[in-house]
Formats: C-alpha cells, sequence, structure tokens
C-alpha cells in the first residue's frame, strides 16, 4: 500500500483493538499468515508505503 499522506500508522495497534477498518484487516491477516510488516516513509518525508512480507 502507498499513499502521499505524512502520518505513519501504528501498525500493530490496529490488532490490538485500536485500529479499525482495511489496515486491521490487513494486518490481521499478516500476522495469521505469520508474516511481518513495516511502515517505509518516501524519501521525500510526504508519504509512505506498507511493506508486508509473507512466508513461502
Amino acid at each position: 500500500m502507498h499513499d502521499r499522506h505524512p502520518y505513519q500508522p501504528a501498525l500493530y495497534g490496529a490488532v490490538t483493538g485500536t485500529g479499525t477498518g482495511g489496515l486491521a484487516t490487513v494486518m490481521e491477516l499478516t500476522l495469521g499468515l505469520g508474516g511481518t510488516a513495516v511502515v517505509r516513509g518516501d524519501a521525500d518525508g510526504r508519504g509512505k508505503s506498507i511493506w508486508i512480507t509473507l512466508p513461502l
């Protein structure tokens, strides 16, 4: 996922009851499958990507 808003969400807070919506769903699936996720800020500081890694 990528967007141009500078806010960087707390990914793991999305599954502890503080998050709602699409990101919470993505994180529940990611963690349920044994994956990891990180937020990577854009070089210009004006956006971010969320990188998800899943085991094979």
